[in-house]
């Protein structure tokens, strides 16, 4: 299937790494235009190499709305608008098991809903204008499956804060030609825990019995952002691998 996505012009935040890196490359495959958001300079110039000649890179903190601003509109200025935003740039977890009440930790919580919720919500406002220049802007939001578990409350809390802030601007973008939907990942195998054992053995236990790769992850986000996938608005779409036992209704 051609997704439409030749010459598109793609911003994805936490592009550096990770799910976002694999976005990056999936864009690029279908022929799109790609500028890749992160703050680690070092990081998205190798990142830039894995997702091809003519990626360009952006240096921002997406808790700055100044910062977040000003890459938005070299982006634009850049790539000659833009169609499509990724939002994929959240801190990692912290180690060890999930604080409970007890051991919450405010600032961490904090920094956590100013980096994944408001950051995304920074960065959309920032292109919104652009992305509503051509009719059919496509905004992919990034969350993940603690926004339907228990466990860690920071985890679920800023997760949910995603899907609340996708169906707000889906529905006020929607009417002008903008799409917003929310991808919720699970486990998923990148980089970092490629050559972890235990990690790859938790992450195969999912109704496909293997694990999810980042570029599992990102093929179905390239589907989101592409013209093919407006009428999917305001949908959230689970990319576990399928939870045993679970309902999504």
């Amino acid at each position: 299937m051609d997704l439409g996505l030749a010459g598109a012009r793609a911003l994805v935040t936490g592009g550096s790494r990770g799910i976002g890196l694999a976005v990056g490359r999936a864009l690029a495959a279908e022929g799109a235009r790609v500028a890749l958001l992160g703050r680690d300079v070092d990081a998205l110039a190798a990142a830039a190499v894995l997702t091809g000649p003519g990626t360009l890179t952006l240096t921002a903190d997406t808790t700055d709305d100044v910062a977040v601003r000003a890459a938005v509109e070299a982006a634009a200025a850049e790539l000659g608008g833009l169609d499509v935003v990724v939002n994929a740039a959240a801190p990692r977890a912290r180690p060890g098991p999930p604080a409970g009440l007890s051991d919450l930790d405010d600032d961490d919580f904090l920094l956590q809903l100013d980096t994944k919720a408001l950051g995304y919500l920074r960065v959309v406002r920032a292109a919104a204008l652009y992305l509503e220049r051509d009719g059919g802007g496509r905004v992919v939001n990034v969350s993940g499956m603690n926004a339907r578990a228990t466990g860690s409350i920071t985890g679920s809390v800023r997760n949910i804060a995603v899907v609340a802030l996708t169906k707000n601007l889906a529905d006020e973008l929607g009417p002008r030609g903008v799409t917003v939907t929310c991808v919720h990942p699970g486990l998923t195998v990148t980089e970092r825990v490629a050559d972890d054992p235990a990690y790859l053995e938790k992450a195969a236990q999912n109704s496909l019995g293997r694990p999810v790769t980042a570029d599992d992850v990102a093929g179905v986000v390239a589907f989101l952002a592409s013209p093919r996938a407006a009428a999917a608005n305001g949908a959230v779409v689970t990319l576990d691998g399928g939870r045993p036992g679970a309902l999504w209704a």
